[in-house]
């Protein structure tokens, strides 16, 4: 309520205040309506806005389930760690292998000849000279000035990124340059040519035949796996030996045979269902404690009773507890294998309880089926990701997906039932504001009536004071006479 700059002091004894107060305050009566409105219509937008961002995260969870990779993960165990380590991915086809590890690859490493110098940062015999460093598809030219330290010339390798690592190391009698290739394999040997005066040559990395002195011979891995032998790699990680399986070689054991077993791995498919069932679970409770309504205290969720959320609860339960569009056997419903609607609250909270052991069973028994019911690719058979005149989404993933999507997608369902509480609440603040500025109206005018009213009471009763001394006067002067 806004003050008025016109005040009733009361000079004809009567104090009008309370009675203007109190006319105003009838008067903005559906000012309060207005707030109360405008803090309902803020709650439920907030609400829809939480439950916009859990059921995104509900849809978010649906693409794991989806995807053929998450049913088809492999695990694979070496008999001899020591030997070779093994990872393997979905595409790895699973059974046993016998490995052999002949030889590990090693990286070339070529050395100078001892340098009799005191410090491996004095100077050097070393004429002005240049010569080209190739590795692999790297080429670079080296410049190095008269008199260089072996420090200076390793430097200079290594800042040309040529796939050489230099070095210097002290030995007896001086110090010698090491040049490693960066990579193991002899695809990764380098090669070493003088382009103009002798620095090679004058620090022996190179003879007079041009024949580079190497101290470690660039070799590639080789391995026998089932018995085939004709297997080699560049590196010591293998990744072409077994489709989808990565072989950490560690160890030369020619005469040892590694058992590598590769089975299946459902702890992927574990944590995607999981992840779901949490999620789940989760909206569900949020959407509920929305709904609800507590006899004892009377109180409402903030979108008690609202018939779409109603339905969207409706709609989840139905779609967890029916039968699924599975287009494989035996699978139907997902309380065969292990999910089932928890008996809390006498099932009207509609939670999901989660029995690993019995979902694991299912898998063993038919992975393909499992897979296909949540929605996902497998043995050779692709759900259908979205319904089309002639056929309906196929699997709970892809079925939750259709549903949930356009609702939680931008300008979705949700986004413009948000939109209708803003509209509604721009159209709110004006009304409040055009009524505030109509309260400001009518208590100014109200005061202004009490106003005039005041100054009309103070005349009479200046008058009746008046009119009483004339009366006491002539009272007096008819007492003389």
């Amino acid at each position: 309520m806004s003050s008025s700059s016109v005040n009733l002091a009361g000079i004809s004894g009567y104090d009008f205040s309370g009675i203007v107060e109190a006319m105003v305050t009838k008067y903005s009566t559906p000012l309060t309506r207005m707030t109360e409105k405008q803090t309902t219509l803020e709650t439920k937008k907030n609400a829809w806005r939480d439950i916009n961002t859990r059921l995104s995260a509900l849809e978010n969870t649906l693409d794991k389930l989806r995807q053929s990779s998450t049913w088809a993960a492999t695990s694979a165990a070496s008999s001899n760690t020591d030997i070779l380590s093994a990872k393997s991915t979905a595409g790895t086809v699973k059974g046993s292998y016998n490995i052999k590890v002949t030889q590990l690859a090693a990286a070339q490493t070529a050395v100078s000849s001892i340098q009799t110098v005191e410090k491996s940062s004095s100077s050097t015999g070393v004429s002005a000279g240049t010569f080209r460093i190739t590795s692999g598809e790297k080429t670079a030219v080296i410049s190095v000035d008269a008199g260089d330290s072996l420090d200076e010339i390793a430097q200079a390798i290594n800042n040309a990124k040529v796939g050489v690592n230099a070095s210097v190391i002290k030995v007896d009698g001086g110090y010698r340059l090491a040049l490693l290739s960066a990579q193991t394999g002899t695809e990764n040997a380098a090669s070493f040519q003088e382009v103009s005066g002798t620095v090679l040559h004058t620090l022996g990395v190179l003879n007079g035949s041009n024949a580079l002195n190497v101290s470690q011979e660039a070799k590639d891995a080789k391995i026998v796996v089932n018995g085939i032998s004709e297997i080699t790699s560049s590196s010591n990680t293998v990744t072409s030996a077994i489709p989808g399986m990565t072989l950490t070689l560690n160890e030369e054991a020619p005469a040892t045979t590694v058992i590598v077993n590769v089975s299946a791995d459902y702890s992927q498919a574990q944590s995607a269902v999981q992840s779901f069932i949490d999620q789940y679970n989760s909206t569900m409770t949020f959407i509920e404690d929305k709904l609800k309504y507590v006899k004892d205290t009377k109180t409402k969720g903030d979108l008690f009773a609202d018939p779409v959320l109603q339905g969207i609860q409706s709609r989840l339960r139905g779609m967890v507890s029916g039968s699924m569009n599975n287009p494989t056997s035996p699978f139907k419903n997902l309380s065969e294998m292990g999910i089932t609607t928890s008996s809390d609250d006498f099932g009207k909270s509609a939670s999901l309880e989660f029995d690993t052991a019995k979902f694991t069973e299912a898998l063993e028994k038919n992975a393909d089926s499992v897979a296909n019911l949540f929605g996902a690719a497998s043995g050779g058979v692709e759900p259908v990701t979205e319904s089309s005149q002639t056929e309906s989404a196929q699997g709970l993933a892809n079925i939750m997906k259709e549903y949930l999507h356009p609702m939680v997608m931008y300008q979705g369902t949700i986004d413009k039932t948000e939109n209708n509480y803003d509209q509604q609440l721009t159209d709110l603040k004006k009304q409040i504001e055009d009524f505030n500025e109509k309260i400001a109206d009518y208590e100014e005018r109200t005061r202004l009536r009490f106003s005039a009213l005041e100054t009309q009471l103070a005349s009479l009763d200046s008058q009746s004071n008046w009119l009483t001394s004339q009366i006491n006067s002539m009272s007096k002067s008819d007492s003389k006479s």
